[in-house]
């Protein structure tokens, strides 16, 4: 049976970081009864797929679905058992923000069975979380870090983020060395990159904000790297570290190119041969659920190319690499000869007979050499 994830957008924020091109919407909770109601109806919808596979992730992610009442919470989770195979499932995730979350809410939430927390810590350092946009402050990542072991949470994963205006090198590392204190079990630590529909690219546009040069960039990932590893850190994709065995489950489905349904405005979900996405707005989304309709805006085929491409552009941000055999299954022609010249082209690409991989050095040029492989 082919194991699938399920995902939940939560679109609720208290505020819009400057950074974030997720869909969310602010100062809109009452709509959260009617939110639930229809997304319910969503899930529904999809019973179709009760056989197909076995689901074993569940993801909320937003947003902030830590902002959802327990019991609305409750109900999403009741209905995906209710209509999945989910008896397989062996990771819940679900994001919070830092002083979001109370120790009962907490305590509420791990009762369900949520037994995975990504918590968005980001920085540290009040000046720089204030320049994100964050509303929180560093002692409520440590309040809430403790909260949630408290709440009998034993898989937390924290979000970092650098390559951030003023951030210098030292004070990542003094970043780093806070967060290695608390010894959270998985770290995702991200760059910042300025995306076109977000306040951030706007204020870097009009010159309000000044973006690192990218040699600290490279600096400051290069540091991620060698201070996670030597703590015990599997650097097993490009931002992402874990203890061992402690991979994120779902996220893997994506990198892996498994199935997944996903749930909730603007979410995108797989079937092995075709992609389909909901509506990016709310009203949008409850609108089309209030008319039976479901609330897909569009969809596309894959074909073998499309497969090829995302095969690659996903794997090799992966530690393991990309299975020959399966790049050869997506491919159409000479394989051999087109690895050979991408091979003579990247010296940072290592080949041999089961996988294509990225060198460490070569992992600062993954998305050129991805490019470069594309057919």
């Amino acid at each position: 049976m082919i194991k699938a994830g399920l995902y939940i957008h939560i679109p609720f924020c208290k505020v819009k970081c400057v950074y974030c091109d997720f869909y969310s919407i602010t100062k809109k909770e009452e709509q959260i009864p009617l939110f639930t109601e229809c997304l319910l109806k969503e899930i529904d919808s999809y019973k179709d797929y009760t056989g197909k596979w076995t689901f074993d992730t569940i993801f909320f992610g937003g947003g902030t679905p830590s902002l959802l009442p327990a019991k609305y919470l409750e109900q999403i989770l009741q209905k995906l058992h209710d209509t999945f195979n989910t008896s397989k499932v062996k990771e819940i995730t679900l994001e919070a923000n830092p002083g979001e979350a109370s120790l009962e809410h907490l305590k509420d939430i791990r009762k369900l069975g949520v037994n995975r927390l990504s918590m968005g810590f980001q920085s540290f350092d009040d000046k720089i979380l204030k320049v994100l946009g964050r509303l929180h402050k560093s002692k409520d990542c440590f309040k809430t870090f403790k909260n949630a072991r408290k709440a009998g949470f034993d898989n937390i994963n924290t979000d970092m983020i650098f390559n951030i205006p003023d951030l210098s090198v030292e004070n990542w590392k003094k970043d780093l060395n806070k967060l290695l204190e608390l010894k959270p079990e998985h770290i995702s630590a991200y760059s910042l990159t300025v995306e076109p529909s977000t306040k951030l690219f706007n204020l870097v546009k009009n010159g309000r904000l000044l973006m690192p040069l990218e040699r600290i960039d490279i600096e400051q990932y290069l540091l991620t790297g060698d201070m996670l590893s030597k703590h015990g850190y599997n650097h097993y994709e490009i931002s992402n570290y874990s203890l061992k065995n402690k991979e994120c489950k779902h996220n893997l489905h994506y990198w892996n190119l498994s199935p997944y349904l996903s749930f909730g405005p603007s979410a995108h979900s797989y079937n092995l041969s075709e992609r389909w996405w909901n509506y990016r707005s709310l009203d949008k989304y409850i609108d089309k659920i209030s008319q039976n309709t479901l609330p897909v805006e569009g969809k596309e085929k894959l074909d073998y190319r499309d497969k090829y491409n995302e095969l690659i552009l996903n794997g090799l941000r992966l530690s393991k690499g990309v299975s020959i055999q399966n790049a050869k299954n997506h491919f159409n022609g000479k394989f051999n000869d087109y690895i050979q010249s991408i091979q003579n082209k990247w010296d940072c690409l290592k080949v041999d007979e089961d996988t294509i991989k990225i060198t460490k050095n070569g992992s600062l040029f993954v998305d050129e050499i991805s490019s470069d492989m594309f057919i």
